[in-house]
């Protein structure tokens, strides 16, 4: 007898799932999915920063290795492309011979040399900076970078600060040696009775002993100034110029426009025009001196290239064809201090900004010879001469050393006729 067939036995649709996923389930090598491909852990730390790289919880649990420890899950490799990765991990990391953006990048630029010492006089820290950066051989000097408004020199072939320059230091033409600017003439106690017009308030601060500013001397040269007790005020600004009385009469602005002097007529005695005097003078400048009672004889240099003349004696422009200089030297040996005095007052009244050049004395050294240099105010110039000139309106010796000039001291007119005749062309 046949026997019946075995029933079949139905499984539940759950079975069948759960046999599906245990086919899922592999035990090869498989690449990791999810957050894993970026190296992230559960929590979110970084593998690739220490953080510790393991299932999530709902992952089936793992079966242990023969020796009984669970399997290590190895950190995916990091992606390049990642904005989160780090250190030598991430883009912040360059290629050496790139930058992101496939631009090269430039090497670091070898550090300059350091320059021999080149300086056998006095020089400004700036001017060694500019000299050593134009040399064909670009170097740096380590001490001026270190002290700039500095007085450098060299001491036995090394770099050494020759004065620490309190207030700045004045560059000089080259062979003349750099200087540290003097310290500024204090301000004067206000001295005005009743009222004294701007020049001649300066000319006076200039020659008291010792030397001071008037605060408002400059800039209201033309306008009377007065005192309110300590104070110096303007008391009145003179629209056509101010107009100097002699000593004890208190001075006044002008009322006639045609009194007010100008660059032009700066209140000077009228000059008769004639041929040059010597060569190499302006033609005004010629004329001047022969009003100012100095013969031909009497010049020693105009235009001059020597070495001991420092450039200040170069040709500054042309003048009816003809080169001329600002700059004029006077002998003086024939000559007493007293005439001399009475010459330096005649030349300022003609317009020339000068000094007597006594050996030894005011800046001047005793080896060099005595002459009276003078720069006549009114033609352009070189940049020497005027700093020269600025130095006369402010009492001072035209030198490197730019101390007060004590031999001789000008009136308020002179000062007054110098300084229209040099605002021609410069700003005194």
């Amino acid at each position: 007898m046949r026997s019946s067939p075995r029933p079949l036995v139905t499984l539940p649709l759950c079975a069948f799932m759960l046999l599906a996923l245990a086919g899922c389930v592999s035990d090869g090598p498989d690449e990791p999915t999810g957050d894993a491909v970026d190296g992230a852990s559960a929590d979110g730390r970084d593998a690739a920063d220490g953080g510790t790289s393991g299932p999530d919880l709902g992952d089936p649990p793992m079966a242990p290795d023969a020796d009984g420890a669970t399997p290590r899950v190895d950190a995916a490799e990091p992606d390049a492309s990642s904005p989160e990765q780090v250190g030598d991990a991430g883009p912040a990391r360059l290629d050496a011979e790139a930058r992101a953006d496939g631009s090269p990048v430039p090497e670091a630029a070898e550090p300059l040399p350091v320059c021999d010492c080149f300086v056998h006089v006095g020089w400004c820290a700036e001017g060694v900076l500019e000299e050593a950066a134009g040399s064909e051989v670009p170097c740096r000097v380590p001490l001026a970078e270190a002290n700039p408004g500095a007085l450098l020199g060299c001491d036995g072939g090394e770099w050494v600060v020759r004065e620490a320059c309190a207030h700045g230091c004045a560059p000089e033409p080259p062979g003349t040696p750099d200087a540290c600017n003097p310290p500024p003439l204090p301000d004067c106690p206000c001295f005005v009775r009743s009222a004294w017009c701007g020049e001649g308030a300066t000319a006076e601060g200039l020659r008291r002993d010792p030397a001071c500013r008037v605060p408002l001397g400059r800039a209201h040269a033309d306008d009377l100034l007065a005192c309110d007790g300590d104070h110096w005020i303007v008391r009145e600004a003179c629209a056509f110029g101010c107009f100097a009385q002699p000593d004890g009469v208190p001075d006044r602005c002008n009322s006639d426009p045609a009194a007010a002097p100008t660059p032009r007529q700066p209140g000077w005695a009228p000059c008769p025009s004639r041929g040059l005097l010597h060569y190499g003078l302006h033609p005004e400048a010629s004329d001047r001196l022969r009003c100012a009672g100095v013969s031909g004889d009497r010049i020693s240099q105009t235009i001059g290239n020597a070495a001991a003349s420092a450039g200040y004696h170069a040709a500054d422009g042309h003048a009816a064809g003809e080169p001329y200089c600002a700059a004029v030297d006077l002998r003086t040996r024939d000559l007493s201090n007293r005439e001399i005095r009475a010459l330096l007052t005649r030349l300022g009244q003609n317009g020339f900004a000068a000094w007597y050049r006594q050996p030894g004395h005011d800046g001047w050294p005793g080896s060099e010879a005595p002459h009276i240099h003078a720069v006549f105010s009114g033609v352009r110039m070189k940049s020497q001469l005027r700093g020269q000139v600025r130095d006369f309106l402010v009492g001072r010796n035209g030198l490197s050393s730019h101390t007060r000039y004590g031999f001789w001291q000008p009136a308020a007119e002179i000062l007054r006729i110098i300084r229209l005749l040099f605002s021609r062309h410069y700003d005194p």
